[in-house]
């Protein structure tokens, strides 16, 4: 073996992006909301940049919250799936200053006339409370934790258990609609059934639960009715509240017949170069050093301004063009989603599609229809024909949603006879596809939607 030096030429082809390059890939990929904190760590690394807050806009209204399943509530939301849940009206009706459960608390005590070592405990308590408004907690640990007399503590977790939303400060979901139930002339009953039968009215099986009860169906129902208005996180609703509500980063509506779509500029602050660092910057008068520090800063400030209103460009001309592929989904709502390719949306308006990948990712538009994800309109990738209305996810899942609104509650809809249904109105739709939609809806199964007896 010999070892030798040669030279020679080749020639390649490379792409090197340069930092400006990087940068607006990075600001395009980025929602509203991570570019607002994205521009508030720039701009206090670089003094030269200047960042006037935008006007505070109106407040959105929250998006509609995917419903939280669990065991306990397929009985309580009903065999058809309904969203009959009290704890909505209860929170509508709380004075505005109660932004918290604890505050809540807080006020009840003050009309109560409460002893105040007894309601410093009742809101030590409160504090500790998880987001269903649960304590899983001993009091004796407790106890010693806040270092306070057991007996004080037993009294105010007495109170707080008397305190709205009622069930709040119980250990479990069962004995939270216990202290629900309490008045309740069927109280044993329910909580034999909540604490012998939960699994057996999770899955439906009402005749298997009558019978154990010494019931009839129709009394069961009836019970079974009122114990729906039990809510087993009775704290949630402040929880929730308290999320911050999902800003849309472009917003998309249908008017006499032409489809508009506007950009949340009023989120996105003004940029600048500040005018006395540029004017050091280019005077020969100023020490060199200090140009040499500035120089840099400023060219990154007007890079980012640059890439800022790139981003912006960019994502109003690519929802432009999905609202308009969209047309019948603003039109008609869900069920006339036609899914898109990104190749098709990068074609008509001269981008690469990687770019539409960029400008879609983690963005939101809102329409009168709702909030929705923009890369929920780019599922055409699955489709093998040319996709139609109708075809998309979202439009499955909501032809699903009408389907099982519209069924016979005594003979529910099964998933094949959904597939069937899907195929007669030109959907195609694989059995394990239909399962997954409907358990993303949260429907239950058709079993555990049937109803025994009584009126469809």
């Amino acid at each position: 073996m010999t070892l030798e030096a040669r030279l020679g030429q080749r020639q390649e082809q490379r792409l090197a992006l340069l930092p400006q390059m990087l940068q607006s890939i990075e600001v395009l990929q980025l929602a509203t909301e991570d570019l607002l904190q994205f521009l508030e760590q720039e701009a206090q690394q670089n003094e030269t940049l200047e960042v006037h807050a935008a006007p505070p806009a109106a407040p959105e209204p929250p998006p509609v919250r995917e419903r939280e399943d669990s065991g306990w509530e397929e009985w309580r939301r009903g065999p058809a799936g309904d969203d009959g849940d009290a704890r909505q009206a209860l929170f509508d009706n709380l004075p505005a200053a109660a932004d918290t459960l604890v505050e809540f608390v807080r006020q009840q005590l003050a009309f109560r006339e409460v002893p105040a070592v007894l309601a410093d405990a009742v809101v030590a308590l409160a504090e500790r409370l998880d987001a269903r408004g649960l304590l899983p907690f001993d009091l004796q640990q407790l106890a010693a934790e806040l270092d306070l007399p057991l007996a004080l503590l037993s009294e105010a977790h007495a109170e707080l258990c008397t305190l709205e939303p009622r069930g709040i400060g119980a250990a479990d979901p069962v004995a939270a609609m216990l202290l629900q139930a309490e008045g309740d002339p069927d109280l044993p009953h329910i909580e034999r059934l909540l604490r012998e039968h939960l699994d057996a009215l999770g899955r439906n099986k009402l005749p298997e639960v009558a019978r154990a009860m010494q019931l009839s169906l129709d009394e069961l129902s009836a019970l079974l009715e009122r114990m729906r208005g039990f809510d087993p996180r009775p704290g949630a609703a402040f929880a929730e509240a308290a999320a911050a509500p999902l800003r849309p980063d472009a917003y998309a509506w249908h008017r006499d017949g032409v489809v508009q779509v506007s950009l949340d500029d009023g989120a996105v602050p003004e940029l600048a170069v500040n005018s006395e660092y540029a004017a050091m910057a280019s005077d020969r008068g100023t020490a060199r050093e200090v140009r040499d520090y500035l120089r840099p800063k400023l060219r990154s400030a007007r890079d980012l301004i640059e890439a800022v209103q790139q981003r912006q460009q960019t994502l109003l001309r690519v929802v432009q063009a999905v609202m308009q592929e969209q047309l019948p989904f603003l039109q008609r709502g869900r069920s006339g989603i036609r899914p898109l390719r990104m190749s098709e949306i990068a074609a008509r308006i001269g981008m690469h599609t990687s770019t539409v990948s960029r400008a879609i990712a983690g963005k939101h538009v809102q329409t009168d229809r709702g909030v929705f994800r923009l890369r929920d309109f780019f599922d055409g990738g699955r489709i093998d024909a040319a996709p139609s209305a109708g075809q998309g996810r979202l439009a499955v899942a909501q032809q699903i949603q009408d389907l099982v609104a519209a069924e016979d509650k005594n003979a529910p809809l099964s998933d094949d006879d959904l597939v069937a249904a899907l195929r007669q109105r030109g959907v195609q739709a694989a059995r394990r596809t239909v399962t997954k939609y409907r358990k993303e809806l949260g429907i239950p199964s058709s079993y555990q939607r049937r109803r025994f007896g009584g009126d469809a």
